[in-house]
């Protein structure tokens, strides 16, 4: 009977382990993730999304008067994304607060995800097992 319980237990171990997140469900948690950070102000939550090239892309970016505002000057990519989200009205940060996003394309060990309403779509790629953001939003 023990071994019986125990092969029930181990199945069923097999069988929550194949229902995990998929690499497109990660992809698509890490845009979310970037989106809804910006949203609420959460620069580091942003941030941690992004690659380094990626951090440096932003500054870039937002230093060219990005999507009609103000030029954006910043020293690093949590002073960025500190200075979008104040320059950002209700209305846009309403609409990223849930972060939605459209399904991930995943290639190998890349991928794209669109952010729906906005016209964007960021490209990532996965590091270490992590998909991380390299561009696309800012570019």
């Amino acid at each position: 009977m023990r071994r019986a319980c125990l092969a029930i237990l181990a199945a069923g171990a097999l069988v929550a382990a194949g229902c995990g997140e998929s690499d497109a469900d990660k992809a698509e948690d890490t845009v979310t993730t970037a989106v809804s950070g910006l949203a609420v102000g959460n620069e580091k939550r942003v941030c941690d999304q992004l690659t380094p090239a990626a951090q440096r892309q932003i500054l870039g970016f937002l230093a060219d008067n990005p999507l009609g505002f103000p030029s954006i000057k910043a020293s690093d990519c949590l002073d960025a994304i500190n200075k979008l989200h104040a320059a950002l009205t209700p209305a846009q940060r309403a609409a990223l607060e849930n972060g939605e996003v459209g399904e991930a394309k995943v290639t190998g060990d890349t991928a794209t995800v669109r952010v729906v309403g906005f016209g964007m779509t960021a490209k990532l790629q996965k590091i270490d097992g992590e998909w991380m953001i390299t561009g696309g939003l800012f570019e």
